[in-house]
């Protein structure tokens, strides 16, 4: 087993011809080419053109038949590009599987690789050059000439062999195509496998583990300290006409909170109304409120 065949079983390609087959090659052409003209057909010349133009039209069908085959492969290229693209931004947003990321981004690339040797090869295929066939100036050569049937013949031989590279070329061009598709398709189910084989082995991906349980510590006030303040203020009584004997103990809360506003006015700063402090008429005391609902001395 050479390193071709290896290299080849891998990653199919054409090898070139090495300079003595290309010798042997064209001593070939020109030996065919003498041949033909050397031919004579005297006895039946209608039945060697109609084998000639045999000759060509299967020449012919083997070109339309690659052609038509690499440009259905194109379609199938077309339509796959976007699911390479596609697998590919899965990966790189981690929204793939459990496969580690090395072994999909490798199998991808190897998939990529297919995909471009079979559109560089069915492009080879549909390009036009080298082909030769008999056209309206040999026609009216022909026949200004004593045997016009004979330079048909002659002509259309001499068309099909030259042109017989070129179609071989094409022929060969496509079957390799063929076979980086193949590949390509094995490729692509073996990126589809990877998931289901690394989950079967236990792998797990971050986004498929459950989440960690958050604690979230509330914070409670002690049973000692007052949610609410009231203000006791004592102010004197005084009887009409008398002095003050007595007072009078009433009960103030702080104003509630006024929410911010939106407007650009001015704001008071300070949103409740401090109870006035001791040594001061009224006298004030700031007594807690019982948490088990007695009234305040």
């Amino acid at each position: 087993m050479t390193w071709h065949s290896i290299a080849s079983a891998v990653f199919p390609y054409i090898e070139p011809l090495t300079p003595a087959q290309k010798t042997a090659e064209a001593q070939r052409l020109q030996q065919d080419r003498a041949a033909i003209r050397a031919a004579v057909w005297n006895s039946n010349e209608e039945r060697a053109l109609d084998e000639a133009q045999k000759v060509a039209a299967a020449e012919m069908e083997r070109v339309r038949t690659a052609e038509g085959k690499a440009t259905t492969y194109l379609a199938v290229l077309a339509a796959l590009v976007p699911v390479i693209i596609t697998l590919q931004a899965a990966n790189w947003e981690k929204k793939a599987g459990p496969a580690p990321d090395a072994a999909r981004l490798f199998v991808l690339a190897l998939a990529t690789v297919y995909v471009a040797g079979a559109g560089f090869n069915a492009f080879k295929t549909l390009q036009v050059r080298g082909f030769q066939k008999l056209g309206e100036p040999e026609l009216v050569a022909a026949w200004q000439t004593p045997n016009p049937l004979r330079k048909l013949t002659r002509g259309t031989l001499l068309a099909t062999r030259n042109s017989r590279d070129v179609v071989n070329e094409k022929v060969t061009r496509i079957l390799v195509t063929h076979e980086h598709l193949l590949r390509a398709f094995g490729i692509f189910i073996l990126l589809l496998l990877l998931d289901p084989l690394f989950y079967a082995m236990g792998f797990r991906n971050a986004a498929q583990e459950p989440p960690a349980p958050k604690v979230v510590i509330v914070q409670k006030p002690a049973a000692s300290v007052p949610f609410e303040l009231k203000c006791t203020i004592a102010q004197p009584v005084r009887p009409s006409g008398g002095p003050t004997d007595g007072t009078v103990i009433s009960e103030a809360r702080p104003r509630r909170p006024v929410k911010p506003r939106t407007d650009r006015r001015r704001v008071d700063p300070s949103p409740t109304k401090s109870c006035p402090t001791a040594g001061t008429t009224p006298t004030l005391k700031i007594a807690p409120v019982p948490q088990d609902g007695a009234k305040v001395p």
